[in-house]
């Protein structure tokens, strides 16, 4: 469902987006870098627009990726510690606790 609701809300991004666009298609002045000269004004913002989509959907999925090996280091890590260890047990019986303490154990 929330899927659903993403998509949907990634669509109607993109149709404000060409709208928008196609609605300002004047001549502007850039000057940015080695680009000079007069582009259409459509043809910025669907630049802009895509270059900023492609930044953000890498660095989503550096980002995920990033947290996915640190849950699966944490994981193994987990695993390595001798709390978790089947040989050992659950339970460690050199110390005795405090209620075999109190019967006089």
């Amino acid at each position: 469902m929330l899927q659903k609701i993403r998509y949907f809300l990634f669509l109607a991004a993109v149709l404000v987006v060409i709208v928008v666009a196609f609605q300002n298609h004047h001549d502007v002045d850039i000057d940015l870098l080695f680009f000079s000269g007069q582009y259409p004004l459509t043809l910025l913002l669907l630049a802009c627009s895509v270059i900023s989509f492609i930044l953000g959907s890498v660095w989503t999925m550096w980002r995920l990726r990033k947290r996915e090996k640190a849950k699966a280091r944490a994981k193994a890590d987990a695993a390595k510690t001798p709390e978790n260890d089947p040989a050992k047990g659950s339970h460690d019986t050199s110390q005795p606790t405090d209620a075999v303490k109190e019967l006089g154990g």
